[in-house]
């Protein structure tokens, strides 16, 4: 193979690899799950099927575990199929949030917490929702089995999809942890977990750990199984498949608010602070919620500098980010020296749980005595 064709080849494997790390327009979940899995969920765009409850102006899921509010883009005059929209916790909105000012919270407020608002994980909103005619698949593919759990638990069945690793590319909210073979089936805009089973057979040998190797087409046969909100498949057979006809989810909701990017918005010690004890710890808060994988040590780089700077490096640190607080604590292994200017920065790579990037930020302070 000539050097330009081995090119060709390098460009094409390099663009197939971005597609399938590209998250889809929707995810297909039940309520429950929704319910269970805020965090992830939030500001993603869904799809459940699932029964409304239209009471006046004030639709609702029912019989979940916390209240999800349905805000229709159009009333339906139908009352089954596919409920698609955008998924909100709004205990993580501030209120009046001018990005959302289109839509009317308090009947929601009033009627799920007594008028006030919310705390987070608490209730949930589905906004632009339209409701999708759109019969149950009686015949078991990764879709119908999220959508549809109960229909088909207990149930032996064969499905197709992408071999997408160990949740490399974030597919489900959770980790499963059944056995170190465990990996995600995905297709159309669903995907399962797969546990029990090594993605090993004839001519394959998959890494779940190696995003190299996901993209293949699988074959698994199994047990679909549930523990409350969290659904498996139990495998007991794999092969190579070939790519289905995929038959196109419809449209995707447009977006109904543009999230600015993340930003510090506080520290402490605070930038430009001087006489800070050695063996202080650094408290940096965000604005945003952050994807808690991405606030990694490797991400964080401290060094001594200014016209002082020690001969030394500064001492290791270890990092750890609180979903509670949206901040990230760092803290030394040993005293900083004393006396010497200290210079935080947060690198690229660090991002919002819906993939927005933190812009590079650093700041410096001053050791005392």
């Amino acid at each position: 193979m000539g050097r330009s064709a081995l090119l060709a080849a390098a460009v094409s494997w390099a663009t197939a690899v971005v597609l399938m790390a590209q998250p889809s327009g929707r995810i297909a979940t039940t309520a429950h799950m929704l319910a269970a899995n805020s965090l992830f969920f939030h500001g993603k765009q869904v799809v459940v099927r699932h029964a409304v409850t239209q009471s006046g102006e004030l639709a609702q899921l029912d019989g979940t575990s916390k209240p999800i509010f349905v805000y229709w883009k159009e009333r339906p005059t139908r009352g089954e199929g596919e409920v698609r929209g955008e998924f909100w916790d709004l205990g993580r909105l501030v209120e009046g949030d001018e990005r959302l000012g289109r839509y009317d919270f308090r009947p929601v407020v009033e009627s799920a917490n007594n008028g006030r608002w919310p705390g987070r994980d608490r209730v949930f909103v589905l906004l632009g929702a339209m409701l999708v005619d759109s019969a149950p698949a009686a015949a078991p593919t990764i879709r119908s089995v999220v959508l549809a759990p109960d229909m088909f638990d207990g149930r032996k069945v064969t499905l197709t999809g992408r071999f997408r690793g160990r949740n490399l590319y974030g597919d489900v909210p959770q980790g499963l942890a059944k056995s170190k073979w465990d990996f995600v089936l995905h297709s159309a805009d669903a995907a399962l977990w797969i546990t029990g089973l090594r993605p090993k057979g004839k001519d394959f040998d998959l890494d779940p750990g190696a995003r190299v190797d996901t993209g293949r087409w699988l074959e698994v046969t199994g047990t679909v199984t549930r523990d409350g909100p969290v659904l498996w498949i139990a495998g007991e057979s794999v092969r190579l498949a070939t790519a289905p006809a995929e038959t196109p989810v419809e449209i995707t909701v447009p977006s109904i608010a543009s999230a600015p990017p993340p930003a510090v918005i506080f520290s402490a010690p605070l930038a430009g602070e001087t006489d800070v004890p050695p063996t202080a710890r650094i408290r940096i808060q965000f604005s945003r919620d952050m994807n808690a994988e991405s606030v990694q040590a490797d991400r964080v780089r401290i060094r001594y500098t200014g016209p002082n700077t020690a001969a030394t490096a500064p001492p290791g640190f270890t990092v750890a980010y609180s979903e509670l607080t949206r901040s990230l604590e760092i803290r030394f292994k040993q005293p900083l020296d004393r006396f010497q200017t200290v210079t935080v920065a947060l690198l690229e790579g660090i991002t919002a749980i819906d993939g927005l990037a933190l812009p590079p930020w650093s700041m410096s302070i001053t050791t005392g005595g």
